[in-house]
């Protein structure tokens, strides 16, 4: 168990990778405490009245034999099923609540003081100013197929493939408006394995929208369903060396564009595609504002710590082939987004799942509480597992903060 499931149907709803039911919580936004405490838990459940155990387990030592209790007390649950539990002073992070070990989710706490400090490598900065110089030598060489079947007399849906670094191809889909002028950008980064969509062409006629292929992903996976154990004995050769190469071509091609304003792109995505988004503004100034959410690729070793899935299927791969774990961890510090936070000086609004069994927020505040800039702030589902893009809420939310460059 990775983390609690707190409600079989919303779990369902929102993570791609549902568990098997240990109970249900009423939910509620007292899961998440933004001030200093102490704090008290209130909450309904759906459990018997009466006395019930509760423990608090601190998420950090989730994978751990032996896992860190912060909180073990005798309850009541009241004839409403409400239960109402002082928990005291708490310190930042995230915890997985536990009532009689068989109803489980989670809480946090002052999210934006978990702290979690970059681990980059001394030559992290040279290491990537060498891998894009040698992207720089790379023509791009964009090549454009039109699609009819996406395209009216507003919009004109293109299938993209450029080249990339060692050669490889990315691109994506892309959506322009055929009237004269300049327009705004919206670049959006596709998740882990994700499938890939045509945009409506009437939907947004006054904007470019470019959904982003990166190499052996999206328009170009191919049946493929693994890419993070790829080349993982060799940074120069890891997967992710290239994929965050085409991350920021991507922003070339869509700057490049004949009726694109440089002046006015956004980028947004989720999971891996919140991480990508990130990298495009540690990458380029030009992306002007992002909006990522549940951001995958932060924090591999706590990450390792708090949830099976995907770190360890690394780590299985790595043991095959002999490789020491340190000294995997030590080359995928060249790829973990918390070390390009600093970078990032634009405009920044992120959103998790305080349930994610996936993408755990500890990671994604990893990232978040390292960001270069002071302009940022986050929104948070407290109910929902992984899959933030089946929320509207967070959907009108982010459209909103967009578009003040769009």
């Amino acid at each position: 168990m990775l983390y609690g499931v707190f409600a079989a149907v919303l779990v369902i709803a929102c993570t791609p990778r549902p568990e098997a039911a240990t109970g249900t919580s009423v939910p509620d936004l007292g899961w998440l405490f933004l001030e200093k405490g102490p704090y008290t838990l209130t909450t309904k459940v759906q459990a018997a009245p009466g006395a019930a155990s509760l423990v608090l387990v601190k998420d950090l030592s989730l994978m751990a034999d032996t896992q860190d209790t912060v909180f073990c007390s005798q309850v009541t649950v009241q004839q409403d099923s409400t239960l109402n539990v002082l928990l005291g002073q708490l310190e930042p992070g995230f915890y997985q609540v536990r009532l009689r070990d068989s109803i489980r989710w989670n809480v946090g706490v002052r999210p934006d003081a978990v702290v979690s400090p970059p681990d980059a490598p001394e030559d992290f900065d040279a290491f990537w100013q060498a891998t894009l110089s040698q992207l720089e030598e790379v023509p791009l060489e964009p090549q454009l197929t039109e699609i009819p079947e996406y395209s009216n007399d507003l919009r004109t849906c293109y299938e993209v493939r450029f080249a990339s670094l060692d050669g490889a191809i990315a691109g994506g889909i892309v959506s322009i408006p055929n009237a004269p002028g300049r327009y705004p950008v919206a670049i959006q980064y596709m998740g882990y394995g994700a499938e890939p969509f045509y945009f409506d062409p009437s939907a947004n006629p006054e904007r470019i929208d470019y959904l982003v292929s990166v190499r052996d992903q999206g328009i170009f996976k191919a049946g493929q369903s693994r890419w993070i154990d790829r080349g993982i004995t060799d940074k120069e050769q890891y997967y992710y060396r290239g994929a965050f190469c085409d991350v920021k071509r991507a922003v070339d091609f869509a700057a490049g564009l004949e009726k694109a304003d440089p002046d006015r792109m956004v980028a947004w995505g989720e999971s891996q595609g919140g991480a990508f988004t990130f990298l495009s503004a540690a990458f380029d100034p030009r992306i002007k504002a992002i909006a990522p959410a549940v951001p995958f690729l932060g924090d591999y070793p706590d990450y390792a710590r708090i949830v099976f899935w995907p770190v360890h299927e690394v780590f299985a791969e790595a043991d095959a082939i002999g490789l020491p774990r340190e000294e995997l961890l030590q080359m995928l510090r060249y790829f973990d987004v918390k070390n390009f936070a600093p970078r990032i000086q634009c405009p920044v609004y992120m959103s998790f799942g305080l349930q994610d069994p996936t993408c755990p927020p500890h990671t994604n505040f990893s990232i978040y509480n390292n960001l270069g800039t002071k302009n940022k702030r986050f929104f948070c589902v407290p109910t929902c597992g992984h899959a933030m893009w089946l929320e509207p809420a967070w959907t009108a939310e982010r459209t909103a903060f967009l578009q003040e460059w769009l």
